[in-house]
């Protein structure tokens, strides 16, 4: 019998209590790890400089805007009016300058005919003949002598404080690139509105009475989260787009 009892004693040292499961900031948890929720990609803004531009620059040209759309949660790809890097890519905002203008909406109207949703435009100084613009939301902001767009809103870069820069700095006025993150930051604040609330499914911190649990009836399980089907950047088997001149930059 004594014998018995030394063995169990022994057995139990060898028995390990449960883990628990780590939460962060080094406190535990002994509730079930809740699954983390799904995040959409952040949306893609494509900016195109016109004839000439060819490297990305602080200074001259719309790839100066890369920082301060980066702080509006925008992702940013940038190329030039001939679109060698970028073939193929189906941003959600389209931003081009001068000749990258003309292709930002020529590039707008391939991408809604292929079935994908029409990206915002904004164009400054589209040249040197811009079509109509096709998308349902468009800004063109052009200085003395340049086209108006049909089809987009028309805004003066003089009456909006951008007077006397020449056609290749219009881009980086503060001005125009105010008028420009303006427009950005209402299209952000509408997608981010857009997207779906993901319902909470922590574990509960307080019971009520046992009377009260009886006289109301058992809660409706939590609607499951609607899922991001995939970023609006990808582009599965989708072929380059044929519109006349894209293979000479338009």
């Amino acid at each position: 019998m004594t014998a018995a009892f030394a063995a169990l004693a022994v057995g139990a040292t060898f028995v390990a209590p449960p883990l628990r499961a780590q939460t962060q900031g080094g406190q535990t948890s002994s509730g079930p790890e809740q699954p983390a929720a799904p995040q959409a990609a952040p949306p893609v803004v494509l900016l195109l400089d016109g004839l000439g531009v060819y490297v990305e620059s602080d200074y001259i040209g719309v790839s100066a805007l890369t920082r301060p759309l980066a702080r509006q949660g925008f992702q940013t790809r940038t190329d030039s009016h001939l679109m060698v890097k970028t073939k193929g890519i189906v941003p959600d905002v389209i931003i081009g300058h001068s000749m990258g203008g003309e292709t930002a909406l020529r590039y707008a109207t391939e991408l809604a005919r292929a079935g994908y949703k029409p990206p915002m435009v904004i164009t400054i100084d589209a040249a040197p003949a811009p079509p109509a613009c096709t998308v349902p939301r468009c800004v063109n902001i052009a200085g003395p002598g340049f086209a108006r767009v049909r089809g987009a809103r028309n805004i003066s870069a003089w009456d909006a404080g951008a007077r006397f820069r020449n056609h290749a700095q219009l881009p980086t006025h503060p001005a125009v690139q105010e008028l420009i993150l303006r427009e950005t930051g209402d299209w952000m604040a509408q997608w981010k509105a857009s997207q779906p609330k993901l319902a909470r499914t922590g574990p509960k911190t307080g019971r009520s009475s046992p009377a009260a649990e009886a006289a109301s009836p058992p809660a409706p399980a939590p609607a499951l989260p609607k899922m991001w089907t995939m970023p609006s950047w990808t582009v599965p088997g989708w072929s380059v787009p044929s519109w006349p001149g894209a293979g000479q930059g338009g």
